[in-house]
Order: C-alpha cells, then sequence, then structure tokens
C-alpha cells in the first residue's frame, strides 16, 4: 500500500515528464561539428537528473505528508512570481542592460530581509544598490563584452 501519494505521484509524473523532455530532445538536429553534443545536451541532462529525482520519489517517499506551503510562504511566493512577471514587462519595454539590475535590487531586496535580520533597512538599500549594480555589470561584462551577445534593447530603446 502506497503510504504517501502525493511523493508517489510527484514521482511518476517526474518520470513521465523526464520521458517526454528525452523524446522532444532527441527529435533536435545533432551539431555538424565534431565533438560538439549540440543542442540536445542541457535538455537530456536535465531529463536525467530529473528522472533520477522522480525515481527516488517512487522507491522513498516520506513517511507522512507535512504541509507543503504555509499561507505566508504562498504569499511570498505569488510575490516573487509577481516581481518575475513585472521583469518580463520591463524587459520587454528597456530591455536587458536596464532590467537587470533593476529585478537584481527589487529580489535582493525583498530576501534580505530574511537574510540581514539585524540590517536597518537603510543598510538593505545599500547593500541591494551595490550588489545589483555589480552583478548587472557583471553579467553584462560577460554577455557583450567577452561572449559578444546582442541583448533585447527592449520597445522603448527602438523607437
Amino acid at each position: 500500500m502506497i503510504k504517501n501519494k502525493k511523493d508517489f505521484g510527484l514521482g511518476v509524473v517526474s518520470v513521465l515528464i523526464a520521458a517526454g523532455i528525452t523524446y522532444m530532445s532527441l527529435q533536435l538536429r545533432s551539431s555538424p561539428y565534431v565533438g560538439d553534443p549540440g543542442p540536445r545536451m542541457f535538455p537530456l541532462i536535465g531529463a536525467v537528473i530529473m528522472f533520477i529525482c522522480g525515481v527516488a520519489l517512487i522507491i522513498k517517499p516520506e513517511k507522512e505528508q507535512k504541509i507543503f506551503m504555509t499561507a505566508k510562504q504562498w504569499k511570498s511566493a505569488g510575490i516573487i512570481f509577481g516581481v518575475y512577471i513585472i521583469a518580463t514587462l520591463l524587459y520587454y519595454l528597456l530591455g536587458f542592460a536596464v532590467t537587470l539590475p533593476i529585478i537584481f535590487f527589487v529580489l535582493t531586496f525583498m530576501l534580505s530581509k530574511l537574510s540581514l535580520k539585524d540590517a536597518t533597512k537603510k543598510q538593505r538599500i545599500v547593500r541591494s544598490l551595490i550588489y545589483a549594480v555589480l552583478a548587472g555589470a557583471g553579467v553584462y561584462v560577460v554577455y557583450v563584452v567577452a561572449l559578444g551577445a546582442v541583448l533585447p534593447k527592449g520597445l522603448l530603446f527602438t523607437l
């Protein structure tokens, strides 16, 4: 008899999704270059990890079901999801280079409430601003300068 149906169901669903990812990945064309894994590699790695986790849930589920998330955790998850929705709109309107530091700041400031409990609000704002500027500049340098990638400019900057 299955004691924890939620873990068993999640394990089965994970294995099925891993199988679907594997099937779709194998439909991709292989790379014409010798030794290049091509576009299949990352989805297949993800599918293998998902398959292993799904089998682990099927074989050894938790002994008793626990509450998945409290109401406060659902609220926090909803707020972070809302930030990601806003990020998508900002990427479309302002582009990558402007949006990334803004989102870095917002998320870092939100999460600093948990990690920097003794810090004042002003200290948290300053730390979040410093991180957002440095991390945003770092990502920009890696993608644009080092890799030569063309990042989306946004609707407002292309008018």
